[in-house]
C-alpha cells in the first residue's frame, strides 16, 4: 500500500494528497502531526509519499523533524508534491538531503503552485490572486497531482530542480525573527474582543496548539505559524502582534474546516 503523508493547514495539500490517492489507488493518508504524536513514529510503506507546503522556500521544521527523527523511514520508492504561493525555493533539495542522511532517495518530485496563506506577511495582499485566478490555480494543481500521479505509477525519477533566488528572496523581504525557528511563535498570537469562542481556531490547527480557556483560545507553544487559525476565523479576532488581520482569507475551496479538523484527528483512506 501507498502511504502518504501530508501537512496542511488551509487544505491545499490535503486535496493535493486526496487528488493523487483517487489516481493511485489503495493509498492510506496520514496527518503528519498526528503521526508524530507521543512516542516512537516510523515512516514506512511499500511506497511513500509526501505532500507539504514550503515555508520561505524551505521545508517546513516539522516536516524536517518528522523525517530526522522518525525510528525508521523505509520503503521501496519515496515522491513529493511540494506547494508554494510562488516558487518552492531550495524545499525539493533539502528534502532529498533529509532522505538520503536516512539512507533513502527521493525518486519522484514535483513542485505545484497554489496560494500563499501567509496573512501575515506584508507582502501577502499584494500575491494574493483574484477569485478568478485562484480558481485557476487550484484546477492547475489538481491537474499537476492527477499528471504526477501517472509519472508515480509509471516509476518515473524526475525531480524539479530548485531554485536559490527563490529560497533567498524571501528571506530578504522577511524579519529574521520569522525566517528562523524562533519559538514559541504563538506569543505574538492574541484575540480582541470579537472572539466568540467558537473554536474555529481549535479544529484549524494541525498540531492541536490552541484550546479554549474559559471560552477564549489559548496557545500552548508548539505553533507552526501554518495561518490555519488565522484563516478559518470568522469574525478575523485573531491578533499578531496586536495588528489585526484584516485582510482577504483563503482555503481551499474543496476542505471544508469540518474535514481539516477530522484529518488532524484520524487517518484517511483513498
Amino acid at each position: 500500500m501507498t502511504k502518504i503523508y501530508v501537512f496542511t493547514s488551509t487544505g491545499n495539500s490535503l486535496h493535493l494528497a486526496r487528488t493523487l490517492a483517487a489516481e493511485l489507488g489503495e493509498c492510506e493518508i496520514l496527518s503528519i502531526p498526528r503521526v508524530m504524536g507521543p512516542g516512537e513514529w516510523a515512516i514506512e510503506g511499500e511506497t511513500v509519499g509526501f505532500v507539504f507546503p514550503c515555508y520561505y522556500g524551505s521545508v517546513p521544521q516539522i516536516v524536517s523533524r518528522f523525517i530526522s527523527e522518525a525510528s525508521s523511514v523505509e520503503a521501496q520508492r519515496f515522491f513529493a508534491l511540494v506547494s508554494a504561493g510562488r516558487s518552492t525555493g531550495l524545499s525539493m533539495e533539502q528534502l532529498q538531503g533529509l532522505l538520503k542522511e536516512r539512507g533513502q532517495t527521493l525518486n519522484y518530485g514535483r513542485s505545484v503552485e497554489l496560494v500563499s496563506n501567509y496573512m501575515n506577511g506584508w507582502y501577502y495582499s499584494l500575491l494574493m490572486p483574484s477569485d478568478e485566478k485562484i480558481s485557476i490555480l487550484q484546477d492547475s494543481a489538481e491537474s499537476a497531482a492527477v499528471e504526477a500521479a501517472k509519472e508515480i505509477t509509471a516509476c518515473s525519477t524526475s525531480v524539479d530542480r530548485g531554485s536559490r533566488m527563490n529560497h533567498y528572496l524571501p528571506r530578504l523581504i522577511s524579519p529574521g525573527r520569522y525566517v528562523k525557528d524562533s519559538r514559541p511563535w504563538d506569543r505574538e498570537f492574541s484575540v480582541d474582543e470579537s472572539c466568540t469562542g467558537c473554536g474555529s481556531c481549535v479544529k484549524a490547527c494541525p498540531v492541536g496548539n490552541i484550546h479554549l480557556t474559559e471560552g477564549k483560545p489559548s496557545f500552548s507553544g508548539d505553533c507552526q505559524r501554518c495561518m490555519g487559525c488565522v484563516q478559518f476565523c470568522p469574525g478575523g479576532s485573531i491578533r499578531i502582534r496586536g495588528k489585526a488581520m484584516d485582510k482577504k482569507r483563503y482555503r481551499h475551496r474543496a476542505v471544508s474546516l469540518k474535514e481539516l479538523a477530522a484529518f488532524h484527528r484520524e487517518e484517511m483512506q483513498g
